[in-house]
């Protein structure tokens, strides 16, 4: 793929999930493929939680990963090109990544991502990973998430039409792709350097429900989140994540 490609978009009128629609269709599509909707029925986030959306207001999709076969690693391309395109339409946001796959503004979240291996005759044959980003929803549709979100248009006091918000997305990702292809570790550079909790004080969540305090002092190379802490006795020690739910300190933004 270069540069001068066109990205491969469809985009469909309605999907239980567009997720599922790259699984199900993975052989069909083209690599890099992003498959969007104007509306998802059963969209999901990370742990099985539901992601709903008023129709034709966010952004609902899908990048079909044929060449990239680590899940960390497809969601670091598409969280730089996830920034890069902020930068474009809606420069005037000041948006981060926060670990592992969500788009933050302030302690309010803009966006989330949700990897999902594609296996075939029992390999992993590529990655389907998809994104949800609040675009036009209002500040009373955001009231009933559940948790602080934000969409571009509370933030901007504007509109944002989608169809340039998608084009936009697809070839900052293809960009993104390109440089990674490249050098894994500048697009890795890249991705940690958007992840502004690292050094601060933060919450974890472990996905055996435990609760860790300590400061967000590192991101191995394979997207593990390594937190520095304090043990029952008073001893400085450091432990390792490769999931978990993460908290913004009140001080920490």
């Amino acid at each position: 793929m270069t540069a001068e490609t066109e990205p491969f978009i469809l985009q469909l009128e309605q999907t239980d999930s567009t997720n599922t629609y790259v699984r199900e269709h993975f052989d069909m599509l083209p690599d890099l493929a992003l498959v969007t909707a104007v509306y998802q029925s059963a969209g999901r986030g990370r742990l099985g939680r539901k992601w709903i959306a008023p129709p034709g207001l966010n952004f609902c999709g899908t990048f079909c990963f044929k060449n990239v076969h680590d899940g960390f690693h497809a969601g670091m391309i598409c969280g730089v090109a996830l920034m890069d395109t902020m930068k474009e339409i809606a420069p005037e946001v000041d948006c981060y990544l926060k670990w592992p796959n969500d788009l933050y503004l302030g302690k309010a979240k803009l966006a989330g991502m949700l990897g999902e291996g594609i296996i075939r005759n029992g390999k992993l044959a590529g990655i389907a990973m998809g994104i949800g980003l609040n675009v036009n929803t209002t500040a009373e549709d955001l009231a009933g998430v559940g948790q602080p979100a934000v969409s571009l248009k509370t933030a901007c006091q504007r509109d944002f039409n989608l169809e340039n918000l998608t084009k936009s997305l697809a070839i900052s990702l293809k960009r993104c792709y390109i440089n990674y292809s490249n050098s894994i570790d500048a697009v890795f550079a890249r991705w940690r350097a958007a992840n502004r909790l690292l050094g601060r004080q933060i919450g974890l969540t472990d996905s055996c429900g435990k609760r860790w305090e300590g400061i967000f002092c590192d991101v191995t190379g394979s997207g593990e989140l390594v937190l520095e802490f304090l043990s029952p006795e008073g001893k400085r020690m450091r432990k390792n994540f490769n999931c978990g739910d993460v908290s913004v300190d009140k001080s920490t933004i």
